[in-house]
């Protein structure tokens, strides 16, 4: 038998991710049904930072998608196009293998959404990305 990193555990169902979200966001609008998730609601990754309005949809075992939906994401000076970002601009929050369906969507997907908008900030300023990954394929040339 080989060895593994993690026993796989059953997916978390979106009612019990809907419920972990409410418990730990109170503020966030989350709508589950059978399989699908959709929640709204606002982060500011710093005290100093601008408010976000982030939309969070996912359809279980598949990866959560998000989206910052207000204010609009805006491009660094001298760039083209918006880093860590998959094609529609839903954020890359995370390398392959570091999400599970059996994680709750409270402790990690939203806490790296806030993180992805803290570095995004700071692209904003200086033009590069330090919050680590690598780039998404995103089938554009």
């Amino acid at each position: 038998m080989a060895n593994s990193k993690y026993v796989w555990q059953r997916p978390l169902r979106s009612a019990q991710q809907a419920y972990f979200l409410k418990l730990t966001f109170p503020n966030f609008r989350v709508k589950a049904a059978r399989h699908e998730l959709r929640c709204v609601g606002t982060l500011q990754p710093s005290p100093t930072s601008e408010r976000y309005t982030v939309e969070v949809e996912y359809r279980v075992p598949t990866r959560p998608c998000v989206r910052v939906i207000r204010p609009q994401l805006r491009l660094a000076a001298g760039r083209t196009k918006l880093p860590h970002v998959f094609k529609g601009n839903d954020l890359c929050l995370y390398l392959t293998g570091e999400w599970r369906p059996d994680l709750k969507i409270s402790e990690y997907i939203i806490p790296w959404v806030s993180f992805w908008l803290f570095f995004y900030e700071v692209w904003l300023v200086t033009g590069e990305w330090f919050g680590g990954g690598h780039e998404p394929a995103t089938g554009e040339k």
